[in-house]
């Protein structure tokens, strides 16, 4: 009489996994994370380099298990190699540029203060940016981060994750879109980024205008009075002056601006589906 000799299967009580199911599944899970990944590599606050690469890797890790089984991703076994690298290209182009476009329209706040500064001759007040990798002006960074908190507090971030997630069900995935609309939408961004950068420094700019046409009627009426000893404090001190009073109404100016952004960047989607 022979033994049988047990199967490994009834010992552990558990159905063996084949390794090409185990593939399809991680192939299908890295589908997910590329365009929330190349989102968060281009975008403002996501991105940026005083953040470790690895939270940025978890946090779009555990972001991409939320829309495992939510979003409609093709058959991996039916997909030719070239067709998936495509299909892979696509999809970090489309993060890159959504995020992008939510860059430079960021990026008009960090404007609207290099013009402050410039105006008010603050311009060589500068420290090093670890996420531009540049100098930049002191109330270039001070605005910037004034935005970033105010982004926070509107759940901005939470809206960006909720618009990529929407962008699924308008471009989905494997499948074409209008990369020239998109292409069109970031094009605009930058010169909506002037614009916006002028309406919100305008105010401040004005009042230093102001300010130095003031030290110039009286250095030309007193001559003896030296430009630099009398009008470049008094230039500082009436910037100083006008961030401090203009806190409020440049709070609210910041807020409209980013629900702009937000509406901008939905729009930017939904052109290109």
């Amino acid at each position: 009489m022979i033994a049988q000799t047990p199967n490994l299967d009834d010992i552990i009580g558990v159905g063996g996994v084949e390794l090409q199911l185990v593939f399809d599944y991680g192939l299908v899970f890295f589908l997910h994370t590329i365009r929330l990944s190349a989102f968060f590599l281009s975008a403002p606050f996501f991105g940026a380099a005083s953040i470790p690469v690895q939270v940025r890797v978890m946090v779009s890790i555990l972001i991409s298990v939320s829309f495992f089984g939510k979003v409609e991703v093709p058959d991996p076994q039916t997909l030719p190699f070239l067709l998936l690298v495509e299909v892979i290209m696509v999809e970090i182009a489309m993060g890159l540029l959504l995020g992008l476009i939510l860059t430079v329209l960021f990026s008009s706040v960090a404007l609207a203060g290099e013009k402050v500064a410039s105006s008010a001759g603050l311009g060589f007040a500068a420290q090093v940016d670890p996420n531009l990798g540049g100098q930049t002006p002191v109330i270039s960074q001070l605005l910037n981060l004034f935005g970033i908190v105010l982004f926070l507090a509107m759940d901005g971030h939470l809206v960006c994750i909720a618009l990529i997630k929407g962008s699924y069900d308008l471009m989905p995935l494997g499948r074409p879109f209008n990369f020239q609309a998109l292409i069109a939408s970031g094009l605009t961004s930058g010169g909506h980024m002037f614009s916006m950068a002028s309406l919100l420094s305008f105010p401040i700019v004005a009042i230093l205008l102001l300010a130095n046409i003031t030290v110039g009627v009286i250095t030309r009426s007193a001559p003896q009075l030296n430009l630099f000893s009398f009008g470049f404090p008094l230039t500082i001190l009436a910037c100083f002056f006008a961030l401090y009073f203009a806190t409020t109404p440049m709070a609210f100016a910041t807020r409209d601006l980013l629900n702009f952004i937000l509406e901008f960047l939905e729009t930017s989607i939904q052109g290109s589906a």
